[in-house]
């Protein structure tokens, strides 16, 4: 089933008289269950196309299609319900809100949508066990590592159990045990949630744990293939 589909999609950013094309007619599926790699040099566009994905940009043509239905001229408000509703988001830097405790930033999203209570505590500690970390429901993020709060940001992520989440770099500010560990957690969730994962990377390691690795160059797919071993071989 496919979950994303982008038919030519084209990104135009502008300064003054200068205009400068992030993406130049990108066509890309993603389908549901994939545990896919988007890679890329820098200025390549991965991280324009996530946040085309994801709502958090608006494309300059094209058509973006979510879940079946075309989102490219959806108000602000339409957009916003769809994320709350459809994706999950982790980014390099974490994002969590630091007055917030581990459990209350993972119930955070749930409440948003209407959970009650108990059922969002309920859950948010069923994820917190899921992602290894349940002795840090009570902390503030800044008595976290980075590594901590990152798998807090992976639970809030799929708390509402998302048709999709997009992860941003997530592993860039880890070590390599942390980072390996935390993407063992995000194959065990793709396989036990079914959730779908889209990940814009320079890590390696994502990439060999990857089941499709989709390469952009100068804003355009270049390669898309089937990786030859990752999660799930």
């Amino acid at each position: 089933m496919t979950l994303v589909e982008l038919i030519d999609v084209r990104k135009t950013y502008k300064t003054g008289k200068i205009e400068y094309e992030a993406l130049r007619g990108v066509n890309f599926k993603v389908e549901k269950g994939e545990f896919t790699a988007l890679v890329g040099p820098s200025g390549s566009g991965k991280t324009t196309l996530l946040n085309i994905i994801g709502g958090l940009d608006r494309a300059s043509s094209g058509q973006v299609i979510i879940d079946s239905e075309d989102i490219s001229g959806w108000s602000l408000t339409r957009l916003s319900d769809m994320r709350l509703e459809k994706i999950g988001f982790i980014f390099q830097s974490y994002n969590l809100v630091p007055v917030l405790t581990a459990r209350e930033n993972v119930e955070l999203t749930l409440l948003l949508r209407r959970w009650t209570q108990s059922d969002a505590r309920k859950r948010a500690d069923e994820l917190l066990a899921a992602v290894e970390i349940s002795d840090m429901a009570n902390k503030r993020p800044d008595e976290m590592s980075g590594g901590q709060q990152q798998r807090i940001a992976v639970a809030r992520a799929i708390a509402d159990r998302p048709a999709l989440v997009l992860a941003d770099e997530p592993t860039a500010n880890l070590d390599s045990k942390t980072g390996d560990a935390l993407l063992t957690i995000m194959e065990k969730l793709n396989i036990d949630e079914k959730v779908t994962f889209l990940f814009s990377t320079h890590d390696q390691r994502v990439v060999e744990r990857a089941r499709r690795i989709a390469t952009l160059e100068d804003g355009v797919v270049v390669n898309d293939e089937t990786a030859l071993s990752g999660a799930g071989k």
